[in-house]
Parts: C-alpha cells; sequence; structure tokens
C-alpha cells in the first residue's frame, strides 16, 4: 500500500456511538472523521458527486452541513451476514457553508489527535 494521499488527519470514531443520517432518512454508521470529510457505513450506495444533507452525533461534536460523496464501495456487510448497516462504505468531503462550522471540527479533532512533532 502506497503512503497515505489525504491532506488531513483521521481520526477513528467506529464504535465509540458515533451515527447519524444522510439524505434525512438513511441511517449512516460513522467510521472516521478528518477536517475535510468523513467515512462511514451505510445500508444502501450513494452515487459518488452526489450532495446529501448530513446530521451526525460524535462524543462532544455534532454536525449538520451538506457532504459530497467521494466514492462508494461494498463495505464489510457485503461480505457476509450483518445487520446490514455497513452494506456500503462512503467517503464523502464536507462542503461547508460557513467557515466558523469547519473550525469547530479542527478545533475537535486538535484535541483527539496526538500533536505532530
Amino acid at each position: 500500500m502506497g503512503p497515505d494521499r489525504r491532506r488531513n488527519s483521521r481520526s477513528a470514531v467506529d464504535g465509540d456511538g458515533s451515527n447519524g443520517v444522510v439524505r434525512s432518512a438513511l441511517p449512516v454508521v460513522l467510521r472516521d472523521i478528518s477536517a475535510g470529510g468523513l467515512r462511514f457505513g451505510i445500508p444502501v450506495a450513494l452515487e459518488p458527486g452526489g450532495v446529501y444533507p448530513l446530521t451526525a452525533l460524535m462524543k462532544g461534536l455534532s454536525l449538520a452541513t451538506p457532504v459530497r460523496i467521494t466514492r462508494c464501495r461494498p463495505g464489510e456487510a457485503a461480505m457476509g451476514p450483518t445487520d446490514g448497516a455497513s452494506a456500503w462504505e462512503a467517503g464523502a468531503e464536507f462542503l461547508w457553508r460557513d467557515e466558523s462550522d469547519a473550525a469547530v471540527v479542527r478545533r475537535w479533532l486538535e484535541k483527539r489527535l496526538p500533536a505532530s512533532s
């Protein structure tokens, strides 16, 4: 596997009770988040390039912002029997309406991520 091409460090949120909804009704299970976007499990495929409203709750942070789907592929649930919550895995970039919303996420991440050397 090659070097990580991401511009922003990611913070795992999988398993800490983080969840949300996209398209106002589809439940998502959040996997990780960065200042630029997030990765989540979802029961149905979403079209890459599509823009959808996202509402998400994480420990100490709540989000309500549009996101653009950057990728969507079969998730772990597609490989075997599960509850179907993660039949697909999607990546999305935040489309901030207000820079102050982005700043809130950056501050939240600074508290979770180890300091860079």
